[in-house]
């Protein structure tokens, strides 16, 4: 194979390895067991960095992102690997919060194709996307030198890509678990946990919220079993909400010795503090681990910076605010809805929404029409992260129709509807459903907010 001259050669030829049938997708241990052989020729960076593992049904990204802005602040060099990107491929690869340049991602791969074609050329046979942009992502970060790799699971934990490090230095960490994937993870909460506890290797140190009784016993069955060590952060206990507006979430925490009242953190939602306060307990945990010194004044300074894109980011377009959240499952979608009637009480919203084919649809639109003025219906497919497909909108008209909610608009196209919802608007608006919608408008999002 040739050498990629340019960034969009090094993309096109990934995305080339997305799986096209769904059988190939996800391949269960074989697909892990295919990443090690390939990390192993690639002698194992896995193993030589320090790993933060971060797996979960909701949370995942925000955690990830807010450990790894949190070691930055204290001045550790750290990598940020997470999925799905929304405007650009080198968002998944991330060095102190900064896209690895594209000379650098060329390099890299460049350096890793004569190790692709010798798996490939073995009984494992081809390599996916994923599998690929793993082994780079690990490569990246141990040739790199950094301090810590923050390293967020793609799908499940137990038999993910992510999951080839068997380092017993690695902090694992799972936030809140629920029902999502449940036609590759289990439909039940307790084979979803086995799923995600998966991610624990032999005496990790582990950081969980406090979960449901069936998944709480299997994540403490799963760390008896690879004699490691767990945390459990609880509301109340650990951390306190004082006030939630849209400028900010103050909040108490607590955790060992370190007792931090009146945080501030830019990030909106009263989710995401259940989110910052697995963070600042992974922060707290490798400050004591590794000797350096946990500093309150910069801790303070960068959870009131924190920006994560596509959760419940706010824009003020045209004297209008619109509000962008990711909230693709029932549980992330319940935790949206309760913090607009929290931040907005007594407010009626527009809607702008689909979701990837597959999700539980019918129980979102059911937790977002007691809130919607008017519903606006649009369409997406994504290939640049793997073929991803909205429901159709006649699909979502019918379940609209059988929540007996009547004022909807079908606009197809997303940029169209966005802009159509913009200037016709009259009330705030929410855009909403899955990420890949969020992907698929967000260039023009982008555009606007700068006109």
């Amino acid at each position: 194979m040739n050498q990629f001259k340019t960034f969009l050669e090094a993309e096109n030829y990934l995305i080339s390895k997305i799986p096209q049938n769904y059988n190939s997708k996800y391949q269960g241990n074989w697909g892990l067991d295919r990443l090690k052989y390939f990390l192993k020729l690639l002698d194992n960076p896995q193993e030589k960095i320090k790993v933060i593992h971060i797996a979960g049904t909701s949370g995942k990204g925000s955690t990830s992102y807010l450990i790894s802005h949190l070691l930055i602040s204290l001045g550790k060099t750290t990598g940020l690997y997470q999925s799905p990107h929304i405007v650009n491929l080198r968002e998944r690869f991330q060095i102190n919060n900064k896209l690895v340049s594209e000379q650098k991602f060329i390099n890299y791969l460049n350096k890793l194709i004569p190790i692709i074609e010798k798996t490939e050329k073995s009984d494992f046979g081809e390599l996916s996307f994923f599998e690929i942009t793993t082994a780079l992502a690990f490569d990246i970060f141990y040739q790199d030198k950094l301090d810590y790799a923050v390293i967020e699971t793609g799908l499940g934990g137990l038999f993910d890509a992510t999951n080839a490090v068997n380092n017993p230095n690695k902090l694992s960490v799972i936030t809140r678990i629920g029902l999502d994937h449940t036609d590759i993870l289990g439909d039940t909460i307790d084979k979803i946990a086995v799923q995600k506890a998966g991610i624990i290797q032999q005496k990790n140190l582990v950081i969980t919220v406090l979960q449901q009784p069936k998944a709480q016993k299997i994540i403490q069955n799963t760390v008896t079993l690879k004699s490691a060590h767990l945390y459990t952060i609880e509301p109340l206990k650990n951390y306190k909400i004082i006030e939630s507006n849209l400028e900010h979430t103050l909040f108490n925490f607590n955790f060992l010795d370190q007792q931090l009242n009146n945080l501030s953190l830019s990030m909106i939602g009263d989710y995401q503090i259940e989110n910052a306060s697995l963070a600042l307990v992974a922060v707290i945990i490798l400050s004591n681990r590794d000797k350096f010194l946990f500093h309150e004044n910069k801790i303070r300074q960068a959870l009131n910076s924190a920006l994560f894109i596509g959760r419940f980011e706010i824009y003020k377009l045209k004297n209008k605010i619109l509000i962008v959240d990711g909230a693709h499952n029932p549980q992330k979608m319940e935790s949206l809805v309760s913090s607009l009637k929290k931040i907005f009480p007594n407010t009626k919203f527009e809607f702008l929404t689909n979701f990837v084919k597959g999700k539980d649809s019918t129980k979102m639109l059911k937790t977002i029409t007691p809130l919607a003025a008017k519903i606006i219906i649009t369409e997406f497919a994504v290939v640049q992260h793997g073929q991803h497909n909205s429901e159709s909108a006649d699909f979502l008209t019918q379940q609209l129709d059988q929540l007996n909610f009547n004022n909807y608009q079908v606009i197809k196209n997303p940029n169209q509807a966005l802009k159509s919802i913009i200037n016709d608007s009259q009330k705030k608006v929410v855009i909403t459903g899955s990420l890949y919608l969020i992907s698929a408008i967000y260039p023009k999002l982008s555009k606007l907010k700068n006109d």
